[in-house]
C-alpha cells in the first residue's frame, strides 16, 4: 500500500484538538493516520515526507461559487452604491459574451484560483452549461448547483421546464444540485416545483436569499425593484400582480419550500432575529461572503448575530465579478473583524470561523456526515490545505483566520497535491490543470 506522510509545525483537524508538530498519513485517496509525529507507526517510518512549516488543515470548503465569472473581474473592480446598481453592471458585460467556451475558461481559471489558496470543495452554481465539468478537471470536488433564473409562470410552462429537467439528465462528473437563483427572479410557483424536483431526484438546493435591501418589498407589497435588468419582464411576477402576500423574506422563502434541511443560502444579510429563528428552525444554513458584500455596496453580513444565535454558518467568496479574489480565508479574517465591530465578545470566535470554512461549508452542502468532507479524520477524504502561519502560543485557530489569507502553500485533494506555491506560476496557470497535480508515486 503506497502511502505519504504529510508534516507541519501544527495539524489542525477541526473534528478534533490541534496537533503540535503533526503529521498526516495518507493512502491514496484516504486520510491513514494522524497524530504527533513522535508517535508515527513504524510502518511508516520509510513513506516519502512533505514537510511544510505553518498549519496543516483540511482543505477549504468554499460554499457560494460562481466561476463562470471568474473573467468578470472588471466588474468586481467597481464601486456600487446597491445590488441594483451592481446588477445593471453587471448584466452589460454578461450580454459582451458571444462565445459560449469562454464560460468553460473562465470557470477552470476561478477553480485554480480557488484551488491555489486552499479550497478544494466547492458549492458552485452554474447559469451556462459550458462552465460544467470545471472541479473534475481541476482534481477538486463539490458539488455543481445547475441555476434556473428569469422563469416565470408562463415561460416555466412553455418549455423552460422541460429544458431545466434535459440538464439534469447530462452526465456528470462531480455531484450535482439544483439552485433556485432567489425568490426575486423566479416565480414562487416555478421555485416550488423546483424543491419538488430535487428532492425526487434526492439533489442538495442553494439559492440566494436576504440578498438585496429592497427584497423585501417584492413579497410584502409587491413591489419589484430588485433587478431593473428585467424591465417589462418583472411585470410577470405573480408577487406583482398580487401586490405581495404581505410575507418577510424569509417567511416568503418558507412558505414557498424553499427553506428546508437539504437547501443551503447565500448572503442572508437583510433577515432580522426572527426570520433567522426560522432558518434554524428550519435547519437551513448560510453562506456569508463578506467581501462581495461590501465591493457591491451592500450591508455587512450579521455576523455577530448568526453565531451568538447559535447558527451553523459557512462562508463564501462569491465570484470575482464581485469579490476582490478567490482567497477564501480573506473572507474569514473580515468576518472575523465584522463579528469584534457588531459585539461578538465570545472566545470561541476564531474557532467557529475556522470550522465555518471548513466543516460548517461542509453541513452546508451535505458532504461531511456522508462524505467526510471538512475535517481530518482517519479514513476520511485525503483534502488537505497548508498554510504558512505563526502560531503564537497554542492559539492555532487565531493565527488561521488572521493571517492565513495569501500563505496557501500546499493543497491536496483526494491524495494529490494540485497546487504547490514552490512551483513556477507558468505550471500552476496551465491550461490543463491536472498537468500541475502530482501523484503519491
Amino acid at each position: 500500500m503506497k502511502s505519504k506522510v504529510f508534516a507541519a509545525d501544527w495539524v489542525l483537524p477541526i473534528s478534533a484538538q490541534p496537533i503540535r508538530n503533526g503529521v498526516v498519513v495518507v493512502s491514496n485517496d484516504r486520510v491513514l493516520w494522524l497524530g504527533a509525529a513522535v508517535d508515527l507507526p513504524a510502518e511508516f517510518a520509510d513513506s516519502p515526507t512533505e514537510t511544510r512549516s505553518g498549519v496543516l488543515m483540511p482543505g477549504l470548503v468554499n460554499a457560494h461559487t460562481h466561476l463562470q465569472y471568474t473573467h468578470f473581474d472588471e466588474v468586481g473592480r467597481g464601486s456600487y452604491t446597491s445590488f441594483e446598481d451592481w446588477s445593471d453592471a453587471f448584466g452589460l458585460v454578461y450580454d459582451e459574451v458571444t462565445d459560449p467556451s469562454d464560460w468553460r475558461t473562465a470557470a477552470l481559471d476561478g477553480a485554480r484560483q480557488g484551488i491555489a489558496t486552499g479550497t478544494t470543495v466547492f458549492a458552485e452554481i452554474v447559469t451556462n452549461d459550458e462552465a460544467r465539468g470545471s472541479l473534475d478537471a481541476c482534481q477538486v470536488t463539490g458539488i455543481e448547483y445547475l441555476e434556473a433564473i428569469g422563469e416565470f409562470g408562463n415561460s416555466w410552462r412553455d418549455g423552460g421546464r422541460d429544458t431545466f429537467l434535459a440538464r439534469l439528465e447530462q452526465t456528470s462528473a462531480v455531484p450535482f444540485g439544483v439552485s433556485p437563483h432567489a425568490p426575486y427572479s423566479l416565480d414562487g410557483a416555478v421555485i416550488s416545483d423546483l424543491m419538488q424536483i430535487a428532492a425526487e431526484r434526492n439533489l442538495r438546493v442553494h439559492s440566494h436569499v436576504g440578498e438585496s435591501a429592497v427584497e423585501a418589498d417584492l413579497y410584502r407589497s409587491g413591489v419589484n425593484t430588485v433587478l431593473t435588468a428585467y424591465g417589462d419582464l418583472r411585470d410577470e411576477f405573480e408577487l406583482v400582480r398580487k401586490g405581495g402576500v404581505g410575507h418577510t423574506t424569509a417567511e416568503y422563502a418558507d412558505s414557498i419550500g424553499l427553506l428546508v434541511p437539504t437547501t443551503h443560502l447565500a448572503h442572508a444579510i437583510y433577515l432580522d432575529r426572527a426570520e433567522r429563528d426560522l432558518l434554524r428552525a428550519r435547519g437551513t444554513q448560510v453562506a456569508l461572503c463578506p467581501r462581495s458584500n461590501k465591493v457591491i455596496g451592500l450591508d455587512a453580513p450579521p455576523v455577530a448575530a448568526y453565531l451568538a444565535e447559535g447558527h451553523e454558518i459557512a462562508v463564501g467568496t462569491d465570484s470575482l465579478a464581485s469579490s476582490p479574489s478567490m482567497d477564501l480565508m480573506a473572507d474569514v479574517a473580515l468576518l472575523a473583524v465584522l463579528a469584534r465591530e457588531q459585539g461578538y465578545t465570545d472566545d470561541d470566535l476564531y474557532e467557529r470561523l475556522v470550522r465555518a470554512v471548513t466543516l460548517g461549508g461542509a453541513l452546508a452542502m451535505g458532504v461531511a456526515d456522508s462524505l467526510g468532507y471538512g475535517s481530518l479524520t482517519v479514513g476520511g477524504p485525503a483534502d488537505l490545505a497548508v498554510f504558512e502561519v505563526h502560531v503564537q502560543g497554542d492559539d492555532v485557530e487565531r493565527a488561521v483566520v488572521e493571517q492565513a489569507a495569501g500563505r496557501c502553500t500546499l493543497t491536496v485533494s483526494a491524495g494529490r497535491i494540485v497546487h504547490d506555491s514552490s512551483l513556477a506560476p507558468a505550471v500552476l496557470k496551465s491550461t490543463d490543470a491536472k498537468l500541475a497535480a502530482h501523484s503519491l508515486a
